[in-house]
């Protein structure tokens, strides 16, 4: 029967998942003790937050270990290791709360104090965590820490796994060999260390699948079946188990469980703020637009929705006609439909300020595909496959394709093709730090960029 070589790799792990629950437990005493001290508690009552902070390490580590973050330091990718952070921590606060109501005993504790550390404290676990993969990608880059895979299948099959494989460097995996025969995977198995096993075989060779695993499974290795389906180019494939029947879902929005709700605050509290921080250069513009030329301050363009709705796009106006019917001509370099005023506003995409109250509204937000006229999707939707996926979330003020330098006219196919083709890398990695390094980007392009006209 063959057996793995030992070797200390499956230890480092474990010492590893120590180490970030010793982190994790640091991070939320002392950053709760911190604030305790920084908001100046009463020396009698300092003793009174002790026992909130190790309910909620144990809440926490609970709450932790049943999204499994701790489990695989290899495979997660940051955005995962942040969302398993948050609903953590979310559930945490959650009990801490109810505790607080059963026991009357909110009003003993600084409020400040406490919203903070309820703030504050995931920012500080997720810093943390990604702290930590960054030490040892800096150990992986340097050859070091590496764990062996191997991988068995069809030479079809297993043709470019490797590559997309590699194109995950943070996984720390090292290839020992690519194999289309079974006997010969378990004779290497027996000459050294294998810790991963990727299984790829097209799904109707089911019994070379079942007789793999069966003698894989007298080894010590982890074994990953790869579905065929998932070595194409389809876009947004994960696993999803609908009672006891799992399905392979293909195209969906990013926002399954609670995740919804978290773009939605992201929108609501971002657009408020910029609002209040943009209102007066919004009256300014109006202004000038007003004197500049006739016709109305703003534009209302009818353009698809979440779920290929139509909704109203609010724009400053910035030429002369107000296209909206079948037939949108884009605006060219140098086109005569452009005022004066509006040359410069579409230049910095001051046009699109407005849409901030599309964002209020519900209909809009803030980071997402940009919404095309209904001309340009009736257009593009015949000509390019996946195009109305990108409406399976709410359209955006700025997007993954903006700054990437996909701004202002797509005057070829390709171009346009290029754009989906963000919009849907967007749509299929969307996380919460994707959107706020989008706005930063859009901040640093729209000073740079001369693209849009």
């Amino acid at each position: 029967m063959p057996i793995t070589h030992s070797n200390n790799t499956r230890g480092f792990q474990s010492e590893l998942a120590f180490v970030s629950r010793l982190l994790d437990a640091g991070i939320v005493l002392l950053s709760l003790f911190l604030l305790r001290d920084y908001f100046q508690i009463e020396s009698s009552n300092r003793q009174l937050y002790i026992p909130p902070a190790l309910l909620a390490i144990i809440f926490y580590f609970l709450a932790a270990e049943s999204v499994s973050l701790y489990r695989s330091f290899r495979l997660a990718t940051q955005s995962e290791i942040a969302k398993k952070i948050i609903v953590s921590w979310g559930v945490t606060t959650l009990l801490l709360f109810l505790i607080a109501l059963a026991t009357k005993s909110s009003t003993e504790y600084s409020r400040l104090a406490m919203g903070s550390w309820f703030i504050l404290c995931p920012i500080l676990l997720i810093t943390g965590h990604f702290c930590l993969q960054g030490i040892l990608t800096r150990v992986r880059s340097q050859e070091k820490n590496l764990h062996p895979y191997a991988i068995l299948g069809d030479d079809e099959s297993i043709k470019n796994l490797p590559e997309k494989i590699a194109q995950t460097p943070s996984a720390g995996l090292r290839l020992v060999g690519a194999y289309n025969s079974l006997p010969t995977l378990l004779t290497a198995l027996k000459n050294q260390p294998i810790e991963y096993i990727f299984l790829s075989y097209a799904s109707h060779e089911q019994e070379k699948i079942i007789a793999a695993i069966k003698a894989l499974n007298d080894t010590t290795a982890s074994i990953y079946l790869i579905p065929d389906l998932l070595l194409s180019d389809l876009l947004g494939s994960r696993w999803i188990m609908l009672g006891n029947t799992p399905l392979i879902v293909i195209n969906d929005h990013p926002f399954y469980g609670g995740w919804w709700a978290l773009k939605k605050i992201e929108d609501l509290l971002l657009s408020v703020l910029i609002l209040l921080l943009i209102s007066p250069l919004m009256i300014l513009i109006a202004i000038a637009i007003k004197i500049s030329s006739s016709g109305p301050i703003l534009f209302k363009q009818r353009r698809h929705g979440l779920n290929g709705e139509i909704i109203k796009v609010l724009k400053f106006r910035t030429m002369t006609s107000m296209d909206d019917g079948d037939v949108v001509i884009q605006v060219t370099k140098e086109d005569s439909r452009v005022t004066k005023i509006g040359k410069f506003l579409r230049r910095y995409s001051l046009d699109e300020l407005p849409q901030f109250f599309n964002v209020l509204q519900g209909n809009m937000s803030i980071v997402g595909p940009r919404p095309h006229a209904l001309a340009h999707n009736q257009h593009y939707r015949e000509l390019i496959d996946g195009y109305m996926q990108r409406h399976k979330v709410k359209p955006g003020i700025t997007g993954w394709a903006q700054v990437n330098g996909l701004r202002g006219e797509t005057d070829t196919i390709d171009k346009m093709k290029e754009r989906i083709d963000f919009d849907l890398y967007y749509i299929n990695h969307w996380s919460i730090g994707l959107d706020l390094k989008i706005i930063l980007l859009t901040i640093y392009s729209l000073l740079t960029s001369k693209t849009a006209h």
